[in-house]
């Protein structure tokens, strides 16, 4: 998680990429059958491409950069997490290292099925685990718009409902059952 605001080339350098990949990945998942395999190819190569790119610019930018490469960790989620149960209002309000899990998940994922594709090319032996790894890079992108609407509501949602219901959390927390 970057600890300053992004440059104005920063966030261009971001939604570019954004736009390129989702624009390219949904064209090549809408164009797999025969009649347009051409520009099912074209738009795979694009979102290989603009993947490779991604993850040079990542490797090579500087710590506390939005470009830099996301750095998962399952301490941050956890400390996250309890604060937000605590009903802590600044972890609503700050970025939730759940994103860095999700932009690694989907790096990952769509760029596999963008490699599988390129390979594809060659060994014919390998479309169907394209193919079957595409569908499911599919249910990645869904979970990340999901995940980016659910912190989006967290960060607006009434710190009236957010106390209502991490007291009923304790409150279950602190009964015993004997």
């Amino acid at each position: 998680m970057s600890a300053r605001k992004p440059s104005a080339a920063e966030m261009t350098a971001l939604l570019a990429f954004h736009a390129i990949v989702s624009g390219a990945f949904i064209v090549a998942y809408l164009t797999g059958d025969e009649d347009t395999y051409g520009m099912h190819v074209f738009s795979g190569y694009a979102v290989l491409s603009a993947i490779g790119l991604r993850v040079a610019a990542g490797a090579l930018a500087p710590a506390g950069s939005p470009l830099r490469l996301p750095r998962p960790s399952v301490a941050a989620v956890a400390g996250w997490l309890r604060r937000l149960f605590t009903g802590d209002a600044k972890a609503r309000a700050e970025r939730s290292p759940l994103t860095a899990w999700m932009a690694a998940a989907l790096l990952v994922g769509v760029g596999i099925a963008a490699a599988t594709g390129a390979v594809a090319d060659f060994f014919v032996q390998v479309e169907h685990l394209h193919k079957e790894i595409a569908e499911a890079s599919l249910f990645l992108i869904l979970a990340h718009i999901a995940l980016v609407f659910a912190l989006h509501g967290l960060k607006r949602m009434p710190s009236g409902i957010v106390s209502r219901c991490t007291a009923w959390l304790s409150n279950l927390s602190n009964r015993v059952i004997p």
